[in-house]
């Protein structure tokens, strides 16, 4: 039994930390809103006020946050973990946030002689609840090692990447490969809808073939049915674009799927969509077409 804490308890982070309950380590948890920590608190986990009383009483504490810059808040911030964090401590963030910000912070835990990782995952909810996450992480790899057992309980996929920031380029990578497949599932869907076909039929015959994605056959169903209930969140989908493109910039890549999908995300969130699932580019693609 490893003591460890958890911060940030929304869509991801909630189930994540059942699954190390249900591995029967001890758990302490935090977050901004009270409802979640009390649905863990029931099931045996243990409430700390803020991020630094989280961390006086754990061996490993968890992130996972919305961005960058809450990422820094609570690990750097007043009430944050810095203040609670014990030498030989690991600190792990399952957040998608900037490199950068990961390389920094990483830095200054390391004079504490607290180990930093960053280990993003991919999966959604779905793979959240079931313990079948992908985590991608950099940083130490003793480091990696030690907690390896932990991500085990939330994770069928652990690959340690490389030094301190490689887990998050990995997870630009990889939203890189999801905003393309995203844009040409609800592209193709509203093609067969405008065309007269069935697109239900559609999906299943092109989604056995070649051009089967994971975001076309699990989320072209709900783009057909106009079910925009989240798995992944649009507002998170363009926060993770703005990351790839500020670091797209820095190294001079063209990303030009990336940078549409981005513009699609801004689109979908002036017409009020930020806290629908990502699959809702469907819609804007949809009243493109004049298709209500």
């Amino acid at each position: 039994m490893t003591r460890v804490a958890f911060i940030g308890l929304g869509l991801m982070g909630k189930p994540m930390a059942k699954r190390l309950l249900r591995c029967g380590h001890e758990l302490t948890v935090h977050n901004r809103s009270r409802g979640p920590v009390e649905e863990l608190e029931a099931l045996g986990a243990r409430a700390a006020s803020s991020p630094e009383e989280a961390a006086r009483s754990s061996e490993v504490t968890f992130l996972m946050l919305p961005d960058s810059k809450d990422v820094r808040d609570v690990v750097l911030g007043e009430g944050g973990l810095m203040g609670g964090l014990k030498s030989g401590s690991i600190v792990v963030d399952c957040s998608t946030v900037s490199p950068m910000t990961e390389v920094e912070i990483a830095s200054k835990l390391a004079g504490l002689g607290v180990s930093y990782l960053d280990a993003p995952v991919t999966g959604g909810t779905v793979a959240a609840e079931a313990g079948t996450l992908t985590f991608m992480v950099g940083g130490e790899r003793e480091a990696f090692e030690r907690v390896r057992p932990l991500l085990e309980c939330m994770g069928r996929r652990i690959e340690y990447m490389g030094p301190s920031g490689s887990g998050q380029l990995t997870k630009l990578a990889n939203q890189i490969a999801v905003a393309g497949t995203l844009l040409a599932a609800a592209e193709a869907l509203v093609f067969a809808v405008k065309v007269g076909l069935d697109p239900r039929k559609v999906l299943d015959v092109i989604g056995s073939g070649a051009a089967g994605s994971w975001q076309l056959n699990n989320l072209g169903p709900k783009m057909i049915e106009r079910d925009y209930s989240p798995g992944f969140k649009v507002e998170h989908l363009r926060k993770d674009l703005r990351i790839v493109l500020e670091v797209a910039e820095r190294t001079g890549v063209p990303l030009f799927g990336a940078s549409t999908v981005h513009q699609l995300t801004k689109v979908l969130s002036a017409m009020g969509f930020d806290k629908h699932g990502t699959q809702a580019v469907f819609e804007v693609l949809l009243r493109f077409s004049h298709e209500a």
